[in-house]
């Protein structure tokens, strides 16, 4: 498959703007593979937004450049009719003022050739960098917006707004004929109706730049995306949902479950959350432009949650099912290696993750020895484990654990390990009283993964409780919780 774009620019009564990045749009698009086409669509301006369109497609000469006319109706309606007149291989969208910058915009591509996935430029991840910010009121309601939608619509997609999203051209033919709202909040039901027909969501972290002549009204605009919440909830939930892709039989049983639930079930979401944070309170101020190896990391789901660039993000796996699957799914670079033998050159990673990992393992040190050799000089290690001896049950012996441990236990392991904790603390604590009463007092003798403890309550409760939790990790740490989170760097020799 060849790899065109049709890249599609939505106006409206754009003069001012178009006139300090229309050439710079026409400058990229020509340097792009044959096939490629930038597509302005003017959604009914009423100033001269459209002359200066055909003066620049004259000046410039390029078949590539075309103007498409529409009556006013709505961004949505603008970006959709433009994604279904666009060629190209790959399709997607951008702003005029060009708040994704292109070498920005050039890496949600890059995400959205390495798998079939709707990827999507993300604003508030682990490795986004705000070059500059909205003020504090716009801040607050597209943050408060977004948790609405991740409430009701999309849960785990941080952001939902950014003005930049691209996918295959069968990607967005499977999900265009489903969108119905012609407004600001297209962009969310695009994603919810992406959900509902099983195609990843990939967010990619990108660098962006607000720019104040912003055409979207926070009082008016913002009131009508929130009306439009539970429109496109509605119209989401009635979308037939296609059975779930079979990738095979993997190695055990609990595998399998484990790769059909990584990213869709609310735990998974939750951890990839709660890591997410972690990073950015241990890396505040720093850049993202390394290696993050995921050490153990499975299917990937996780991995791809984390805010990490998928290009920069190699997935570790003993399982050559479960590697393919992280390749297949979330387009992610995987090897299959052990977590003590990861083929990596010494000092070549920013962050290793091994998440849910050394509790498998009787000694963890050769894993961290590991992880510190390949971590470059301050470089970071995540380490995520089932935490309290005493919820301990047949559950933990049917995923194969060797001990729960606590904070102490974790932190003497590290140290000896040569590392340095700046991070300790219990996640999930809203978790502690539901697990010990289902795996102590209303145990059934089954020894059940918890992946069936789920339903629409359940992942609503889940995502407003992670999101509390979630603002404590970011400045504190808990004293109790089912999970054990630490970030520790290296120790200086």
């Amino acid at each position: 498959m060849s790899e065109s774009l049709g890249l599609v620019v939505p106006l409206y009564n754009e003069a001012e703007r178009f006139g300090e990045y229309g050439k710079t749009l026409v400058a990229f698009v020509e340097q792009l593979p044959a096939g490629s086409e930038l597509v302005f669509v003017d959604d009914g301006s009423d100033d001269v937004t459209c002359t200066l369109v055909e003066e620049l497609i004259d000046e410039s000469r390029s078949p590539r450049v075309r103007l498409l006319r529409r009556p006013h109706r709505g961004k949505g309606a603008t970006v959709a009719d433009g994604l279904r007149e666009a060629g190209g291989d790959y399709r997607g969208f951008c702003d005029v003022d060009l708040s994704t910058p292109l070498d920005q915009l050039e890496l949600v591509w890059h995400a959205a050739k390495r798998a079939d996935v709707l990827a999507v430029g993300s604003r508030d991840l682990a490795g986004s960098h705000l070059i500059r910010s909205e003020g504090r009121v716009r801040e607050l309601l597209g943050r408060t917006y977004n948790r609405l939608v991740q409430l009701m619509v999309v849960p785990g997609v941080v952001d939902t707004q950014c003005g930049a999203k691209i996918a295959a051209a069968e990607v967005w033919d499977a999900i265009l004929p489903h969108c119905t709202e012609v407004g600001y909040a297209w962009d969310a039901e695009a994603i919810g109706v992406a959900r509902a027909l099983r195609i990843p969501v990939q967010e990619v972290p990108i660098d962006w730049r607000h720019d104040d002549r912003s055409k979207v009204r926070i009082v008016r605009d913002g009131a009508a995306m929130v009306r439009a919440i539970l429109r496109i909830r509605h119209n989401v939930a009635a979308i037939p949902r296609p059975a779930p892709v079979d990738h095979g039989i993997f190695d055990a049983d609990n595998a399998k479950l484990l790769s059909s639930a990584d990213t869709d079930h609310w735990w998974f979401r939750s951890k990839a959350a709660f890591v997410s944070t972690a990073l950015r309170r241990t890396g505040a101020g720093e850049r993202a432009s390394g290696w993050l190896v995921d050490a153990g990391g499975g299917s990937g789901g996780v991995t791809a949650l984390l805010g990490w660039g998928v290009e920069r993000s190699l997935l570790v796996e003993g399982n050559a099912t479960l590697v393919e699957q992280a390749q297949h799914t979330h387009g992610l670079l995987g090897a299959r290696a052990r977590i003590d033998g990861i083929p990596l050159e010494d000092h070549s990673a920013e962050v290793v993750c091994l998440l849910d990992v050394i509790e498998h393992v009787e000694d963890p040190r050769p894993a961290l020895r590991e992880a510190a050799r390949i971590l470059e000089p301050g470089g970071r290690l995540i380490v995520n484990v089932p935490a309290h001896p005493w919820l301990w049950s047949a559950a933990d012996e049917a995923l194969g654990h060797v001990r729960r441990y606590t904070r102490a236990s974790l932190r003497a392991e590290l140290e000896a390990a040569g590392f340095e904790v700046v991070l300790l603390t219990h996640v999930f604590s809203w978790l502690v009283p539901p697990v010990w009463l289902k795996r102590h007092v209303a145990a059934s003798g089954d020894a059940e993964l918890g992946l069936d403890q789920t339903s629409p309550l359940i992942d609503t409760a889940a995502i407003v409780l992670t999101r509390l939790e979630r603002a404590v990790v970011g400045h504190a740490s808990l004293p109790f919780g089912t999970s054990v989170l630490a970030v520790a760097r290296p120790s200086a020799r």
